[in-house]
């Protein structure tokens, strides 16, 4: 398309160059025809010079003059259906050509002008960032290492219109504002171009299913170590899946409940009768129970994807909904890099897991309270917060800034040169099975 409308541009150009050429051609030949005055107004009066005689004005030079505005119609007359024909391409020309300018000055203000690599890494991989915690009264707590998330996967997680909310006013209390509504400097055009930027960083599904992979190994492994197991890769792959089998006992026995859970078309009724299996370890008909000791095994799978450590953080609950999660904030403190070599208040016995702090508090019951059935949790975290839009019993629509783990369809692309119906896929950041798992650890804290 880019070829067509290039072809379709040098003819234009073509078609110009003859008519301003042949223009001056004629502007020439005649002034060079003109006479000059030779006398007074009297003898130059136009009812008393020679002019051309009628035989030579009806005769070639009619011929010549009709000829000449024929050929010229013909130009007009083929030209302009193929200038028409090529509008498509040159529109199409002019998207990708928008979507790369775009994208390139979006990466330049990613790496230099606003300078997001310096936190969120090259390619939106994820990185870090010095941050000093002060505290209510704005005394000096601690110096800490802040984890900031991958943004290579943030269209998985936001729509385009949070990641603009984001951009606009910063999150957290630790990424600035960089809109002008939120007192950043940049423009609403700046902000349109990291987004094409951001874009073009996006990674297909198998990237993110390993990176969710390989976080919860090296939690499994954390996890087999403090409890004086063996912490080999093959023992933690072999605990996961030992885990992941509680999950198909549970879809067993809602099968045995009804057996019309069987059939596939039933398959999604069959997921929440057995979640529901496992958010209470039994059967609710038929009283048969999960293995005490798998059943909590499960749990603490799910208690591990919640505080996912891989990736910044990028793929655990635990960011936003345990205070201190993305920046250590249970490590040993060394007054060298912290400031202080004491533990940081609130941390001398380790991480209040889901205890809330830019999410709401999740523990004693909470969920349930939120969320009258495990169905209607796992389906929030699958979609997220939306903006405006209320969830739960007593969710208030906020700011969307609750991410969706499940896939998601983009259908409010920001930016010039995208068709107002373009719908864009974006793959999940966890499975059904983990956001199952999350929930049945989160209903039973």
């Amino acid at each position: 398309m880019l070829l067509a409308a290039s072809t379709q541009r040098t003819i234009g150009f073509v078609i110009l160059a003859i008519v301003f050429i042949g223009g001056l051609v004629y502007l020439f030949f005649n002034i060079r025809a003109a006479k000059g005055e030779v006398g007074s107004e009297i003898e130059l009066a136009a009812n008393r010079r020679d002019d051309v005689r009628d035989e030579d004005l009806e005769g070639k030079r009619l011929d010549f003059a009709l000829g000449a505005n024929l050929v010229m119609l013909t130009i007009i007359g083929v030209s302009l259906p193929l200038y028409w024909l090529g509008e498509p391409g040159r529109q199409a020309g002019r998207d990708v050509d928008t979507a790369r300018i775009f994208t390139n000055r979006g990466e330049e203000i990613y790496l230099e002008g606003a300078q997001c690599v310096t936190c969120h890494g090259a390619d939106g991989t994820g990185g870090s960032t010095s941050v000093a915690l002060t505290s209510e009264s704005g005394d000096f707590i601690a110096q800490v290492s802040w984890d900031a998330p991958a943004l290579n996967t943030v269209f998985s997680r936001f729509s385009e219109e949070e990641v603009l909310h984001t951009l606009n006013y910063g999150r957290n209390g630790v990424m600035p504002a960089w809109g002008a509504p939120g007192g950043g400097p940049l423009t609403d055009q700046q902000l349109e171009e990291v987004m094409f930027y951001l874009r073009s960083i996006q990674i297909p599904p198998e990237r993110i299913t390993a990176q969710v992979e390989a976080g919860v190994l090296q939690a499994v492994r954390a996890h087999l170590a403090a409890s004086g197991e063996e912490a080999t890769d093959e023992q933690a792959r072999q605990w996961i899946a030992d885990a992941q089998a509680v999950a198909e006992e549970a879809r067993r026995i809602a099968i045995k409940q009804d057996a019309s859970l069987a059939l596939e078309q039933n398959a999604e009724d069959l997921r929440w009768a057995a979640l529901d299996i496992l958010v209470n370890g039994k059967g609710l008909d038929s009283g048969e129970e999960l293995d005490s000791d798998a059943w909590e095994q499960y749990k603490t799978y799910g208690a591990l994807l919640f505080a996912n450590p891989g990736t910044a953080g990028t793929y655990s609950c635990a960011r936003c909904h345990t205070y201190g999660f993305s920046f250590g904030g249970a490590e040993e403190m060394t007054m060298r890099v912290n400031g202080r070599d004491t533990p940081i208040p609130d941390f001398e016995d380790g991480l209040n897991q889901a205890g809330g702090f830019f999410g709401p508090n999740l523990r004693e019951g909470s969920t349930l309270a939120q969320f009258e059935s495990a169905k209607s949790h796992a389906e929030f975290i699958e979609d997220g917060q939306t903006i405006g839009a209320t969830y739960g019993r007593g969710g208030s629509g906020g700011n969307g800034q609750m991410p969706g783990f499940g896939p998601r369809v983009e259908t409010d692309t920001v930016g010039p040169g995208i068709p107002n119906d373009l719908e864009t896929p974006y793959p999940a950041t966890l499975t059904a099975e983990q956001i199952d798992a999350i929930v049945a650890y989160e209903r039973t804290l």
